[in-house]
C-alpha cells in the first residue's frame, strides 16, 4: 500500500492476524458448544419429562433444558398418483403444466446459430462478494 492513502499497514496486519486467530477460537468454541449440546440432549432424552406437545423437559440447577419435538407433514405424491390411477380417478385429478425447457432452447440455439446471442442473453449474471481470510 502506498503512503499516499494514509493507511497504517501495521494496523491492518495486526487486525488481519487477530481476525484469523478469533476465527480459530470461534470454531473451537462452536465445536465445544455442539458437543455439550449433544451430551445435554442425551440427558434430556433419558431423564426428561414430556409435555402435552411431546417436548421433553429437564430442569437442572434452575436451568430448563428442552428437546423440542418437531413434526412436519409432506404430501406423498407418488402414493396419491398410484391410488388415483388404481381407482380410475387419474383423469379427474391430473394436471398438465406447460413450461419452457431450457435444454430444448439451448439445443435449438445450437442448431440455429443466429438465435444463439438472444438465447445467451437470457442467462443473467449475478455478482456477489464473500470475504475470506
Amino acid at each position: 500500500m502506498s503512503e499516499q492513502n494514509d493507511v497504517d499497514e501495521n494496523y491492518i496486519a495486526r487486525l488481519a492476524t487477530e481476525f484469523k486467530d478469533q476465527k480459530k477460537l470461534l470454531a473451537t468454541l462452536e465445536a465445544r458448544v455442539e458437543k455439550m449440546k449433544k451430551e445435554l440432549s442425551g440427558y434430556v432424552e433419558e431423564f426428561g419429562t414430556p409435555d402435552d406437545s411431546g417436548h421433553l423437559w429437564l430442569t437442572v440447577a434452575g436451568v430448563e433444558l428442552k428437546r423440542e419435538r418437531r413434526v412436519s407433514k409432506s404430501f406423498d405424491t407418488g402414493s396419491a398418483e398410484n391410488w388415483a390411477k388404481e381407482n380410475d380417478l387419474w383423469d379427474e385429478v391430473k394436471e398438465v403444466v406447460e413450461r419452457l425447457s431450457e435444454d430444448k432452447l439451448v439445443a435449438l440455439a445450437w442448431k440455429n446459430k443466429e438465435i444463439a446471442p438472444t438465447v445467451q442473453s437470457f442467462y443473467v449474471e449475478k455478482e456477489t462478494w464473500a470475504f475470506k481470510a
